[in-house]
This record gives C-alpha cells, structure tokens and sequence, in this order.
C-alpha cells in the first residue's frame, strides 16, 4: 500500500528527476520509491552492522592487531606508558616507578 508523502526538493534534483522520468520512461514518484529502497536497505545494513559491534570486542581486536604489527615491524612502544603518559604526550617530567 502507498502512503502520499510530499518532499522538499532542490530545483537542481527536481529537474534531474524530470530528465531521468523522461529517458526512462517512469514517473517521477516511481524513480523517487526505487532510489530511497535503495538508499534505506544500505542504512539499515549499515546501521545493524554497528548496532551488532560490540565495544569492547572491537577494542580488543585493535590491541590485537597492534601486536601483530608490533612483531611484523619490531616495534615495541615504551614499558612505563601507564605511569608516564603525560611526559610522552605533552613533555612532563618522567614519574619513577
């Protein structure tokens, strides 16, 4: 069942929209319908697909992969990040352990 449903469009998207009706021969609405289904079914993908991320799962997969790059390229950041973090962002005196 249709539901009447009125837009606000641009003059620049309403004639696209004339032009498109015309070469393809369908009616305006009809070209409206078929691009916001298709538009709609992306989002809702989209937005189940974040919904189902769990945080703290995602969080544990970037400390993963840190890792892995940590072994591919040897590096390995300093020990004593927890206690001094604030001498390695912003230049602090180093705390002792």
């Amino acid at each position: 069942m249709l539901v009447r449903t009125q837009i606000m469009l641009d003059d620049q998207i309403k004639r696209d929209l004339e032009y498109l009706s015309e070469v393809k021969n369908q009616s305006m609405s009809s070209l409206v319908r078929k691009f916001v289904a298709e538009k709609v079914k992306i989002e809702k993908k989209r937005v189940k697909r974040v919904k189902k991320m769990d945080p703290v799962k995602a969080l544990l997969g970037l400390a993963k992969r840190a890792e892995e790059i940590d072994k591919k390229y040897g590096f390995s950041g300093p020990t004593d990040w927890s206690i001094n973090h604030d001498h390695y962002l912003y230049g602090s005196p180093k705390r002792k352990k």
